[in-house]
């Protein structure tokens, strides 16, 4: 059963730093520089998660600091195999570093745990889709948020960040 779809999802966690690439909801423009570094295309077919969705005349990537998305609470089963599942890519110049990321992670009233970090580095790294999970059940009977986040955290590199088909399912 599907508990979670990726159109709950909204913008910004209060405490986004950065001062553009913010994330975005809609269907997505291709950018290119050296590969595709933000995706024409959805996995779902439409509106899919992505920082800067217009391509624009300039680079609308990430740029100084972290821009983050998170749905509104879900309140989890108190039984079942609880499983996290979305489709994510990074992409990045060869001028990142390890501090630029795309970041998921779950909230709680007890905190904040990282479940996947997906760093950057200084060699080209081209937009694709790939799959994610991540396991859900020790959370299970508690409202959590699902948290994601990208970031050009060090000096100004280009960074693109995308996400779509979210979803908690429980077995």
């Amino acid at each position: 059963m599907a508990l979670y779809p990726i159109k709950q999802l909204t913008d910004g966690y209060g405490t986004d730093t950065a001062v553009t690439g913010a994330w975005e909801r809609g269907d997505p423009e291709a950018t290119d520089s050296s590969g595709p570094k933000q995706l024409g295309t959805t996995v779902s077919g439409s509106n899919d998660l992505v920082t800067a969705r217009l391509a624009g005349a300039s680079a609308g990537d990430v740029d100084g600091g972290t821009t983050s998305i998170r749905p509104p609470s879900i309140a989890l089963p108190a039984s079942g195999t609880l499983r996290l599942g979305y489709s994510w890519y990074l992409a990045h110049a060869d001028n990142a570093t390890a501090a630029d990321f795309f970041r998921v992670s779950v909230v709680t009233s007890s905190g904040t745990t990282v479940l996947f970090t997906a760093a950057g580095a200084a060699t080209d790294r081209d937009a694709a889709w790939s799959t994610g999970s991540a396991d859900l059940t020790p959370y299970a009977g508690q409202s959590v948020q699902i948290l994601f986040e990208a970031a050009d955290a060090a000096t100004a590199s280009l960074v693109e960040a995308g996400v779509d088909n979210v979803t908690v399912r429980q077995a």
